[in-house]
């Protein structure tokens, strides 16, 4: 952007243009959905610009947050103050310091902390349009899940998708927010355990000795393959829904996270892999009742098609959206706000 002032501001670099910026044919930016909540917070940094400025308002302003910024960063008390925790010489924490926040930096940080929730909406967003299974609608689910994991399955399956879709206002809420990522680590452990159960059923169906009829081996191998696709996408998303509202900037953390998660979809596509193959030699070996033929083409095609998407690295589940989600807490954040209160994030 050309003519532009930058203006240092507690952490913060904003860029004041005057540039006449066509955002209908900028394709590196991403416009945010903004509640109204946001959008007021949005019009007071708008309203505080002229004084932090010598120019005056342009035609849109650009933040620049530093690497690993979080609204966690700061402690934030009942009473609405800020705090933040500092460490004694031997690296053990020592107490906790009263920030006062004055009028223009109050705005500032509220600013941010409405574009970061609602870039958090956006990459959430992106993630849980791949996740068709839990997105299907409960009578649905129903259909297919089977066994004493049936209940506790679809009850957290409904509650992440009550999270994911109360991101924005849950987030504005610490309390609220705190309970919410505990009730996300439970389910967590539940898809990690039902995971286990529904793989075990289809290896116990693969290495039956006494197989039953064709049409019900496929059946069940199928009704296995989509009770497994739900749980490893609760677990998934179970995962990054916890990422996002704990707001833990560390790298490491993420680092770990999406190395947890990559591992355990390639470990459960292998082990599908691997009975879905097994299952596809049954089918050509079959030879039913000699008084009975059987037409076996639908089945082999049923299943070379799965075995195909999972042995030519078509994923089972998208990694690319988890990835592009968890590489932008640890990369600097950019937003263009325009003089309608619009705010665009920087993609590309």
């Amino acid at each position: 952007m050309n003519d532009a002032e930058m203006i240092p501001f507690g952490g913060f670099d904003i860029k004041v243009t005057n540039d006449n910026i066509d955002f209908t044919k900028r394709t590196d930016l991403t416009k945010l959905e903004l509640s109204s909540g946001q959008k007021i917070h949005i019009s007071a940094l708008w309203n505080t610009i002229p004084s932090l400025s010598a120019t005056g308002i342009k035609n849109a302003c650009v933040l620049h947050l530093p690497d690993g910024i979080t609204t966690s960063d700061l402690v934030r008390y009942k009473n609405g103050g800020l705090g933040n925790i500092y460490y004694g010489a031997d690296g053990k924490f020592a107490g906790q310091g009263t920030l006062e926040l004055l009028g223009k930096q109050q705005v500032i940080m509220g600013a941010f902390t409405a574009m970061s929730i609602a870039s958090g909406q956006y990459f959430l967003s992106e993630i849980n349009s791949n996740l068709t299974a839990i997105n299907q609608k409960i009578d649905k689910i129903l259909e297919f899940l089977y066994g004493d994991k049936k209940a506790e399955l679809i009850s957290e399956v409904s509650f992440v998708n009550f999270a994911y879709q109360n991101y924005g206002s849950i987030m504005e809420c610490d309390h609220q927010r705190t309970a919410t990522i505990i009730s996300l680590q439970g389910a967590r452990k539940v898809a990690m355990k039902d995971i286990e159960f529904y793989m075990s059923d289809l290896d116990s169906l693969v290495k039956a000795k006494d197989t039953p009829d064709l049409d019900s081996i496929i059946s069940k191998a199928f009704q296995i393959r989509d009770c497994l696709q739900l749980a490893i996408q609760l677990y998934c998303m179970s995962n990054i829904l916890e990422v996002s509202y704990s707001q833990n900037g560390n790298t490491a953390y993420h680092e770990y996270v999406e190395k947890d998660i990559l591992s355990y979809i390639d470990k459960y596509e292998k082990r599908m892999l691997s009975n879905f193959s097994a299952i596809q030699m049954y089918i050509k070996t079959y030879k039913g009742n000699i008084l009975k033929k059987i037409d076996k083409t639908v089945y082999e095609k049923q299943v070379e098609e799965f075995v195909g998407s999972l042995g030519n690295g078509e994923e089972f589940i998208k990694r690319k959206p988890l990835q592009l989600f968890l590489q932008s807490i640890q990369k600097e954040s950019e937003f263009v706000l325009d003089m309608d209160g619009n705010v665009y994030l920087k993609t590309a």
